[in-house]
């Protein structure tokens, strides 16, 4: 009797271990490690509760530009699971916390690979309407390959991701039908792509590049962006609000003293907000300033 009740005994231990083990599997958080909050909030949208993130840079003050990596930030990066990153050169820190040896394996999602921009190009490809819906695509797959207990439900964060983020595409269409081959210009090609997608004319790229990469413009390029704002040839000024320099500074002062509009389009997404809501918002005030000279 004792041997068999010690049997009965292990057999239900087994299967409350195994049941455990199970349960720890089904519920345990996959850690996502990304760059930028660009990506870690749409991240955290496809994820939910089963899912941790942290977003390395995530603030629309920080200059992307200055950032220093700091030990807890490698250790986060060590750790998690999946690690995304903008790559074309914006954070170029990445590649040695990359190539800190990993004891587990570990998925890395370079988004700019994704949508096939090359280093060199320009960086801010969150602002191109099509790079969202590959990478939210690309990540729903990964979750759904470490874990697929939760296979519906990542399944159905998607659908409904795509579905919110058709007032993005809707939006766009509807500004290049009413402002496409409308002159504009910008301190640095933050907003390159969208405008690109709404059909704006850019004036000044090179300017743009220069300041973008921390190489004084020429003066031939001073020049040429001084004399687009002071003849008018161009309706509205696009500026960095997250990085301020004395020459940006001035192209923006002479914008307003010839009183061409403004608009100030930042590099994070600001806080309690989400990925749709600060596009959305940042194309609704550029419809604002173009009306202005409607």
């Amino acid at each position: 009797m004792l041997g068999i009740c010690t049997q009965k005994c292990f057999l239900t231990i087994l299967l409350v271990f195994f049941t455990l083990i199970f349960t720890l599997r089904a519920s345990a958080m996959i850690h996502i490690a990304a760059a930028e909050n660009i990506y870690g909030e749409v991240a955290q949208e496809l994820g939910g509760p089963h899912v941790q993130v942290i977003s390395i840079i995530n603030s629309p003050t920080q200059d992307p530009h200055l950032f220093t990596v700091s030990p807890s930030i490698a250790k986060a990066i060590i750790l998690a699971n999946i690690v995304i990153y903008n790559g074309a050169d914006y954070d170029p820190w990445m590649n040695s916390m990359l190539a800190i040896e990993n004891k587990e394996p570990r998925i890395i999602i370079n988004v700019a690979e994704l949508i096939h921009v090359k280093p060199g190009a320009n960086p801010h490809i969150w602002y191109s309407p099509s790079t969202m819906p590959i990478f939210a695509t690309t990540l729903v797959n990964k979750l759904i390959e470490l874990d697929p207990h939760h296979q519906q439900y990542y399944q159905n964060q998607l659908n409904h991701f795509m579905q919110s983020y058709q007032v993005i595409l809707d939006t766009v269409r509807k500004l290049k039908i009413r402002y496409q081959n409308t002159p504009v210009i910008a301190t640095e090609p933050v907003f390159g792509y969208m405008a690109n997608s709404i059909g704006l004319i850019m004036h000044s790229e090179g300017y743009q590049i220069s300041t973008m990469n921390d190489i004084p413009p020429t003066i031939t390029q001073i020049r040429e962006f001084e004399d687009a704002l002071q003849q008018h040839s161009v309706r509205l000024l696009i500026f960095n609000t997250q990085v301020i320099n004395p020459l940006s500074e001035r192209m923006k002062n002479l914008a307003i003293m010839e009183k061409i509009p403004i608009l100030g389009v930042s590099e994070m997404i600001p806080p309690q907000m989400t990925y749709i809501q600060w596009i959305k918002n940042e194309l609704n005030d550029l419809e604002m300033q173009l009306e202005k000279n409607d």
